[in-house]
């Protein structure tokens, strides 16, 4: 058995990382002064469904009824990136939701906690930040607009799943990113409806998105035609490469038992057909898992080795 030793002196890259939620729970009791009822049922749905999602959700929105001021917000954020440091990160791809602009007096107090944890702490860890856009709030576009022309963030990320249903009113956003030359990140949530593979490209085509989040979540939906009996379609692995898009796998949806050896199986084939992808952790408030613990996992899965997982958390994020 690999132990997660094996990986915490490795100084390690997290290419995705919700600073709302990027610490262990005790570390988010220890930062709210509170403790969450209905934690205990984290893992107790099957992760991904609409059920899961509203709960994730409902424990998300007990962070913004501790925070008062924009302070709040801030030693929140420092709590994700202090969990970071003590687990040997050294670069990190960091999501602020624009939600969070509500708790600031404006705009400038917004990104004036941007410009913070940018610069606090140089000497332990590279944060690069990003701006965080759910598909359920799609009049928060404007507001997105105006926090991206700052020039302070170097990607943007939409997620959550109904941009599937009508990407084209992000269309703007993501062109707005690729001409200040910023990456952008999808979540594949909104992709296990789709009727067909060719609905996923359409969406890509138009979107042309730098990042792909979990598309093991859609891979599980066998009308897809993107995996099957351990391998990728060539037709997905081609459209991939093509467009250049980097692939992104977090904890998520569930990393034990059959399900962890089935998913790392499926990111053993991109890494077969040379496609470029990294580990994360996202939210690790409700995934508790480290890039450690998660590497940990997958070799011990018996499909990595210590020495390709080991240069994989190492390289770093296709961010910069």
């Amino acid at each position: 058995m690999v132990a997660i030793s094996d990986f915490v002196k490795i100084q390690k890259n997290d290419s995705c990382k919700h600073l709302a939620t990027g610490m262990r729970y005790p570390n988010f009791v220890q930062w709210s002064g509170f403790v969450i009822p209905e934690f205990a049922n984290i893992g107790l749905l099957h992760a991904g469904c609409d059920e899961d999602l509203a709960l994730r959700r409902e424990l998300g929105n007990y962070a913004r009824v501790r925070m008062a001021s924009s302070f709040d917000v801030l030693t929140l954020f420092c709590a994700s990136l202090s969990e970071s440091i003590s687990e040997n990160v050294k670069e990190v791809n960091g999501t602020i939701d624009v939600d969070f602009l509500a708790q600031c007096k404006n705009a400038t107090e917004f990104l004036d906690i941007v410009k913070t944890l940018t610069e606090k702490y140089t000497d332990k860890i590279t944060f690069h930040p990003f701006l965080g856009i759910h598909s359920d709030k799609e009049n928060n576009l404007p507001l997105a607009t105006m926090l991206l022309d700052s020039g302070l963030f170097e990607g943007i990320e939409l997620y959550g799943s109904t941009y599937a249903e009508n990407p084209e009113k992000f269309l703007e956003i993501f062109k707005m990113a690729r001409n200040m030359n910023m990456k952008s990140r999808i979540c594949c949530l909104g992709f296990r409806t789709l009727p067909d593979r060719e609905s996923i490209f359409e969406i890509m085509l138009n979107l042309k998105p730098t990042h792909l989040m979990n598309p093991n979540i859609a891979i599980n939906n066998d009308g897809l035609r993107i995996f099957k009996n351990g391998t990728l379609y060539p037709e997905v692995c081609d459209f991939i490469k093509d467009h250049n898009v980097h692939i992104e796998f977090s904890p998520a949806p569930i990393l034990s038992g059959k399900k962890g050896e089935q998913k790392a199986q499926i990111i053993r084939a991109f890494a077969e057909n040379d496609i470029s992808f990294s580990l994360c952790t996202e939210d690790m408030l409700f995934l508790n898992k480290s890039i450690s613990e998660f590497a940990t996992d997958l070799c011990n899965t018996g499909v990595f080795s210590v020495e390709e997982m080991s240069q994989l958390i190492s390289d770093t994020p296709s961010a910069t």
